[in-house]
Protein backbone atom coordinates (compact mmCIF):
# COMPACT_ATOMS: atom_id res chain seq x y z
CA UNK A 1 0.00 0.00 0.00
CA UNK A 2 1.19 3.47 -0.79
CA UNK A 3 1.96 6.09 1.82
CA UNK A 4 -0.56 8.90 1.79
CA UNK A 5 1.95 11.72 2.36
CA UNK A 6 5.69 12.26 2.61
CA UNK A 7 7.68 13.95 5.34
CA UNK A 8 8.51 16.78 2.91
CA UNK A 9 4.80 17.32 2.25
CA UNK A 10 4.13 17.38 6.00
CA UNK A 11 6.90 19.94 6.56
CA UNK A 12 5.56 22.11 3.73
CA UNK A 13 1.98 21.83 5.07
CA UNK A 14 3.09 22.81 8.58
CA UNK A 15 5.57 25.43 7.31
CA UNK A 16 8.65 23.90 8.90
CA UNK A 17 11.84 25.05 7.16
CA UNK A 18 14.44 23.09 9.11
CA UNK A 19 15.01 19.49 10.16
CA UNK A 20 14.76 19.98 13.93
CA UNK A 21 11.28 18.41 14.12
CA UNK A 22 11.77 15.62 11.57
CA UNK A 23 11.84 12.78 14.10
CA UNK A 24 8.56 13.69 15.79
CA UNK A 25 6.92 14.63 12.48
CA UNK A 26 7.81 11.21 11.05
CA UNK A 27 6.17 9.58 14.07
CA UNK A 28 3.09 11.79 13.69
CA UNK A 29 2.95 10.96 9.98
CA UNK A 30 3.02 7.22 10.65
CA UNK A 31 0.39 7.60 13.38
CA UNK A 32 -1.85 9.73 11.16
CA UNK A 33 -1.61 7.29 8.25
CA UNK A 34 -2.50 4.41 10.57
CA UNK A 35 -5.48 6.36 11.92
CA UNK A 36 -6.71 7.07 8.39
CA UNK A 37 -6.24 3.45 7.30
CA UNK A 38 -8.05 2.19 10.39
CA UNK A 39 -10.96 4.59 9.91
CA UNK A 40 -11.80 3.87 6.29
CA UNK A 41 -13.52 0.63 5.36
CA UNK A 42 -13.28 0.89 1.57
CA UNK A 43 -10.40 -0.57 -0.39
CA UNK A 44 -7.94 2.20 -1.25
CA UNK A 45 -8.22 3.27 -4.87
CA UNK A 46 -6.20 5.83 -6.82
CA UNK A 47 -9.07 8.32 -6.99
CA UNK A 48 -9.19 8.37 -3.16
CA UNK A 49 -5.52 9.34 -2.72
CA UNK A 50 -5.92 13.15 -2.78
CA UNK A 51 -8.54 12.95 -0.01
CA UNK A 52 -6.47 10.48 1.98
CA UNK A 53 -3.44 12.76 1.67
CA UNK A 54 -5.44 15.77 2.85
CA UNK A 55 -6.88 13.85 5.81
CA UNK A 56 -3.40 12.61 6.73
CA UNK A 57 -1.90 16.11 6.58
CA UNK A 58 -4.73 17.52 8.69
CA UNK A 59 -4.28 14.73 11.24
CA UNK A 60 -0.52 15.37 11.44
CA UNK A 61 -1.28 19.06 11.95
CA UNK A 62 -3.68 18.20 14.76
CA UNK A 63 -1.07 15.99 16.45
CA UNK A 64 1.59 18.67 16.07
CA UNK A 65 -0.67 21.42 17.42
CA UNK A 66 -1.69 19.30 20.41
CA UNK A 67 1.56 17.76 21.58
CA UNK A 68 0.28 17.89 25.15
CA UNK A 69 -3.12 16.33 25.77
CA UNK A 70 -4.31 19.19 27.96
CA UNK A 71 -4.09 21.61 25.03
CA UNK A 72 -6.21 19.77 22.49
CA UNK A 73 -9.91 19.77 21.83
CA UNK A 74 -11.51 16.57 23.07
CA UNK A 75 -12.83 14.25 20.36
CA UNK A 76 -13.24 11.11 22.48
CA UNK A 77 -12.46 8.05 20.40
CA UNK A 78 -13.05 9.96 17.18
CA UNK A 79 -10.77 11.64 14.69
CA UNK A 80 -11.00 15.43 14.50
CA UNK A 81 -14.17 16.55 12.69
CA UNK A 82 -12.48 17.84 9.50
CA UNK A 83 -10.63 14.53 9.09
CA UNK A 84 -13.83 12.51 9.61
CA UNK A 85 -15.67 14.71 7.12
CA UNK A 86 -13.07 14.08 4.42
CA UNK A 87 -12.98 10.33 5.10
CA UNK A 88 -16.72 9.69 5.53
CA UNK A 89 -17.32 8.76 1.85
CA UNK A 90 -14.83 5.90 2.29
CA UNK A 91 -16.32 4.40 5.44
CA UNK A 92 -19.30 2.12 5.80
CA UNK A 93 -21.07 3.08 9.04
CA UNK A 94 -20.88 0.59 11.88
CA UNK A 95 -23.52 0.40 14.57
Amino acid sequence: MTDFATLDEVKHHLRYDDDSNDTILAIYLQTAENAVKNYITDEVKDEMLPSLKTATLLMVGYLDDNRNSENGEEFGNFLPAPVRQILSPYRTPTF
